[in-house]
């Protein structure tokens, strides 16, 4: 009896270690992205450029199956496009992803969508939604709406410089 209750605590310990870990693991990768997106208290956004809005939470079996299509188009068209994620995984975490939206003036976009995960917004100039999906594993589609975004803005310009 002895023995199994000394098992039992020392397992209990080792899971106790390990969780602590994970949490200084997560909060530090936390701290690097937002120390990546936020100078201060500012956001770091190319106001020229479309910003893509990605409603996530660690959960969500949809944002598991889309994260790495959508870690690609950010590689690829991190030039072209401004990418926020809002994490709602937490209520901590939905507290920050509100306080981003506001930054960014899209509140009310999030506080209607923030719980629709794997939510994909594309927002054009002053904010206007010119795509909007949710559980979509389509590549292709998003880049169809990114290129489409991006040519918008780029038409825009033209025509300010002409």
């Amino acid at each position: 009896m002895k023995q199994q209750m000394k098992r039992t605590a020392l397992m209990a310990g080792a899971l106790t270690a390990l969780m602590a870990f994970m949490a200084l693991n997560v909060a530090a990768q936390d701290s690097m992205m937002k120390d990546d997106k936020m100078a201060g208290d500012k956001m770091m956004i190319d106001h020229s450029k479309p910003t893509v809005a990605i409603i996530r939470a660690d959960w969500c079996t949809a944002c598991q199956k889309i994260e790495p299509t959508m870690n690609e188009l950010m590689t690829e068209y991190k030039d072209r496009l401004n990418f926020v994620i809002l994490d709602v995984t937490t209520d901590e975490k939905t507290a920050e992803a509100a306080k981003t939206a506001h930054a960014l003036g899209i509140s009310k976009l999030f506080e209607a969508n923030k719980k629709k995960t794997s939510t994909v917004i594309v927002l054009g100039e002053k904010n206007k939604v010119l795509f909007k999906t949710t559980y979509n594993y389509d590549r292709d589609a998003y880049v169809r709406a990114f290129d489409d975004a991006v040519a918008k803005v780029s038409s825009k310009s033209m025509k300010k410089q002409g």
